[in-house]
């Protein structure tokens, strides 16, 4: 099942990085370095497909072609999920089988569902994650177009922008650290 919506309510942000050290090492206000900080624990999230921050409800939605199993976006998955389907007016509840250990739901029938969960508590990141997340919001705030020193250069017959460099993860050093947490 492609999942084609997925929500969360969060709770409290990790504490670390530090707001006031990535700010002073940046040179850019704390205000600006904790909303960075807190958009790249989502990029983290999303790049290795685990949570970090704890979540209070969480929903996913998406179709099935042909019937089979799906699974749970985010590691840790939930001790339960509600699962509904859409019988063509309203979303309906499903009876089906949910195992909390893969996050799978199995043997569904082709259609609409969505799965709903309640309150997920991940484990406290290991400092590697943490190291991850500071680099990558060191590097947007270093990098961001406000303070890009060029914007492209011009050699010869070539072009170059600093958008093709590299990817974000791999220019500011968070893929290699969080290389091992990714999901597949």
């Amino acid at each position: 099942m492609s999942i084609t919506e997925f929500s969360q309510t969060r709770g409290d942000m990790p504490t670390t990085p530090d707001a006031t050290s990535v700010a002073l090492e940046a040179g850019t206000t704390n205000e600006r370095a904790a909303s960075m900080i807190a958009a790249s624990w989502s990029l983290a999230e999303t790049y290795t497909g685990r949570l970090y921050w704890p979540v209070s409800a969480a929903t996913a939605a998406g179709a099935l072609d042909a019937g089979g199993s799906a699974c749970w976006p985010r590691y840790p998955f939930p001790e339960a999920l509600t699962v509904e389907q859409w019988d063509g007016t309203a979303w309906a509840a499903y009876a089906a089988e949910y195992v909390p250990d893969t996050g799978e739901v199995l043997s569904l029938p082709a259609g609409r569902y969505r799965f709903t969960s309640g309150a997920v508590t991940p484990e406290q990141p290991q400092p590697h994650v943490v190291e991850a997340v500071r680099a990558l919001a060191l590097y947007q705030l270093v990098h961001s177009p406000a303070r890009r020193e060029f914007r492209n250069i011009t050699a010869g017959d070539s072009t170059l922008t600093r958008e093709a460099l590299a990817g974000l993860f791999r220019a500011s050093g968070a893929g290699i650290l969080l290389a091992g947490e990714v999901r597949f």
